[in-house]
């Protein structure tokens, strides 16, 4: 499995960009010229496909987690937006940051392993996440957690394979037009039950959460697309289809928000409404890490913790 992984990550090196937006200029404070953006907006192919995993011809052993978490801080609150804005600071809405120490706009994912630490509780996830900031009456709500989960989005975990280096992705869609067609789901810490809006109120001394599943079915071709989505798709009754073969995590935000007790009036995004929450990522993550941890803790069928640690299954 490791040596496997390890030619998958060899071929994200050759990656090349295949349409590429223009780099807006912006002027030095010499008087010269410099780019703006130093990520492409466009199509990111690899040189080679990446082919699925086949599945196993052993039965597939009983597994109830097949999991490992990225439980992070905020690093910063900035209107930047390193995937749909590169190289434009304060282009975007108001956005929190996790992961990497270190984001700005003009952030790539070979820049994020140069440059930065992680907050989150395994140093080596130096991958920027990011998510629209939740206001109350225009004041930012402060988190109390931020967990990302990687998971198995397909029925056999041992086909899951690492993000590649380079990869990036944007999941949900602020233009999101009503609750109905939300993908996500709000909770007060599993408390009453799920909504697809901000309940009406959460019991005093309750957090406030809202989850995301990603797709996780990768084209094994793009590290990236001009809407940052169609890279990837979900899985159909446990399977990736045809034309997205490759299994990769399945990532799950789980954002929780302190409360004054349990006031949700005048809550909404950044972005807009409730519903208008997503979340970008963009890997930056030691690679060898990041092998060593999906096969471990997710073809393992394990679940471990923020520190790749399983304590019922070492």
């Amino acid at each position: 499995m490791a040596r496997r992984s390890r030619i998958f990550a060899l071929g994200a090196l050759v990656a090349t960009a295949v349409t590429v937006a223009a780099l807006p200029v912006l002027r030095s404070s010499s008087g010269g010229e410099a780019a703006a953006a130093t990520a492409p907006t466009g199509y990111i192919r690899l040189d080679k496909p990446v082919q699925p995993i086949p599945v196993p011809a052993s039965k597939l052993p009983f597994a109830p987690y097949r999991e490992m978490h990225a439980d992070c801080g905020v690093t910063k609150q900035a209107a930047d937006d390193p995937l749909v804005f590169p190289g434009m600071p304060g282009a975007s809405h108001l956005h929190s940051f996790v992961g990497n120490t270190a984001p700005e706009a003009f952030s790539t994912p070979k820049s994020l392993t140069e440059k930065g630490g992680s907050s989150c509780r395994d140093p080596k996830d130096t991958a920027s996440y990011w998510f629209p900031t939740l206001l109350q009456n225009g004041v930012p709500v402060p988190n109390t957690t931020v967990t990302f989960y990687y998971k198995s989005g397909v029925t056999d975990y041992r086909t899951v394979r690492p993000f590649p280096a380079g990869f990036r992705v944007l999941v949900g869609d602020m233009k999101t037009p009503d609750a109905a067609s939300f993908g996500g789901e709000w909770d007060c810490g599993n408390k009453g039950g799920t909504t697809r809006e901000i309940p009406a109120s959460c019991p005093k001394g309750n957090v406030l959460i809202i989850r995301y599943k990603a797709p996780s079915c990768w084209d094994g071709v793009n590290l990236d697309t001009p809407d940052h989505k169609s890279h990837l798709t979900y899985p159909v009754k446990g399977r990736c289809t045809p034309s997205h073969p490759v299994a990769v995590p399945m990532l799950q935000s789980k954002v929780a928000y302190k409360l004054e007790d349990g006031n949700t009036k005048g809550l909404k995004f950044s972005s807009g409404p409730s519903f208008s929450f997503h979340y970008d990522f963009m890997n930056g993550w030691d690679q060898d890490r990041l092998e060593e941890l999906v096969e471990h803790c997710i073809n393992g069928g394990r679940q471990c913790n923020g520190y790749g640690v399983d304590e019922h299954k070492p």
